[in-house]
C-alpha cells in the first residue's frame, strides 16, 4: 500500500510547464557537432518546451568549461532573449578547494545570455553539507535573479545529491531558487515535494526527471525528462492532450513510458547513446556520435527502439 496515495494531487487540465535537454552529438572526429545542436535546439524551440543545456548525466558531467561556456553563448545568441536553462557546476581550482569566483563567472555568463544557471552535481557540491550546499544556492541569488536546483543521485551522476525533504523546505526559502529539478526518480519523494511546495510555496516549480514515470505531470509536477532530447514534439503533444483532458493522453504516456524503459534501462551510462541513436532513425541527426567518453549500445538495439518510436507515430 502507497504510505502517501496521490490521488488527491491529480489536476486534469494544468498544462504542465516543459525543459527539455538537448543533445550535443559529436563528429566521428571527436569534435562537437555544432550544426547537429543547433538543429536540435530548433526542434526543441518548435515544439514549444524550455531548452536545458549542459544538465543532464552524460552532458553536464562530461563537457569541460569551455565547451559548457560555448554552448550557453551558442543558445543564447540563437534564441535572442528567449528563456533556457544551463547547467553549471561548484568546481574546485587550481589549489584543490572550491573555487567560488569561477562558480560565479559561470552563473553571471549564463543570466547574461538570457538563461537559468541550474545547479548539476559535482564532486566538488557532494561535500558540502545540506545547510552549505542551501548556503551555496543563496550565494548564487546575488549573481542572478532566478536559479534552480537539481537532484541526481550519485549512483547515477558522480557527486551526485540528493535533497532530502528538509533541505526541499529550506529551498522553497530561497526567493531566487524557483524550482529544483528532480532525478531522484521515486514518485513518492516527488509526491511529497509536491505537497510541501503546494502548502508553502505554489509557484516554485517541481521538474520531475523521472525516468520511470514519465505520467508525474499528472500529479501537479512539470517536466525535465532526459527522454525530450530524442522526442519533444511527443512529449509536448501529450503536455497538450493532458491540458485538453484528453482521455488518450493515458495511450500517450503508456507509448511514452515504453520507449523510456527501452533507452534507460540498465546500464543508464549508454542511454545516451541510445538517445542519440532515437534522433537518427528519426532523421534529425545523419549519425548517432556522443561524446567521445561515453558507452555505446549495439546498432542490435534498434530491433527494440522502432516498435516504441512506432507506437508513438514518430517513423
Amino acid at each position: 500500500m502507497l504510505e502517501d496515495p496521490p490521488f488527491d494531487l491529480l489536476c486534469p487540465g494544468r498544462r504542465p510547464a516543459g525543459l527539455a535537454p538537448v543533445l550535443l552529438p559529436y563528429l566521428p572526429t571527436g569534435e562537437p557537432d555544432w550544426d547537429g545542436f543547433a538543429h536540435l535546439l530548433g526542434r526543441t524551440v518548435d515544439a514549444g518546451l524550455t531548452p536545458f543545456v549542459s544538465g543532464a548525466p552524460g552532458a553536464g558531467d562530461r563537457l569541460d568549461a569551455s565547451t559548457r561556456a560555448e554552448v550557453v553563448a551558442t543558445v543564447g545568441a540563437a534564441l535572442g532573449g528567449r528563456t533556457f536553462v544551463a547547467g553549471v557546476r561548484a568546481e574546485d581550482g587550481p589549489d584543490g578547494g572550491f573555487d567560488p569566483a569561477r562558480l560565479a563567472g559561470t552563473v553571471a555568463a549564463v543570466s547574461r545570455h538570457g538563461g537559468v544557471p541550474a545547479l548539476v552535481p559535482s564532486p566538488t557540491l557532494a561535500q558540502l553539507d545540506p545547510d552549505e550546499a542551501v548556503g551555496l544556492l543563496a550565494w548564487m541569488g546575488e549573481w542572478c535573479d532566478r536559479l534552480l536546483a537539481v537532484d541526481v543521485p550519485a549512483e547515477r551522476w558522480a557527486g551526485g545529491r540528493a535533497w532530502g525533504i528538509d533541505a526541499f523546505g529550506a529551498l522553497l526559502d530561497q526567493p531566487a531558487c524557483i524550482g529544483l529539478i528532480d532525478g531522484s526518480w521515486s514518485r513518492q519523494l516527488e509526491w511529497d515535494r509536491i505537497r510541501r511546495r503546494d502548502d508553502l510555496r505554489p509557484d516554485f516549480r517541481l521538474y520531475s526527471a523521472n525516468a520511470l514515470g514519465v505520467d508525474q505531470i499528472m500529479f501537479g509536477a512539470d517536466h525535465a525528462l532526459d527522454l525530450a532530447a530524442a522526442v519533444p514534439d511527443a512529449i509536448s503533444d501529450r503536455d497538450e492532450a493532458w491540458a485538453r483532458e484528453d482521455p488518450g493522453v493515458i495511450e500517450r504516456h503508456d507509448a511514452l513510458q515504453a520507449l523510456a524503459a527501452m533507452v534507460f534501462r540498465v546500464p543508464v551510462d549508454d542511454a545516451v547513446h541510445a538517445l542519440a541513436r532515437v534522433l537518427y532513425l528519426r532523421g534529425w541527426l545523419d549519425h548517432d556520435g556522443v561524446h567521445p567518453s561515453l558507452p555505446r549500445r549495439p546498432e542490435s538495439d534498434d530491433d527494440l527502439l522502432l516498435p516504441a518510436l512506432d507506437r508513438l507515430g514518430l517513423l
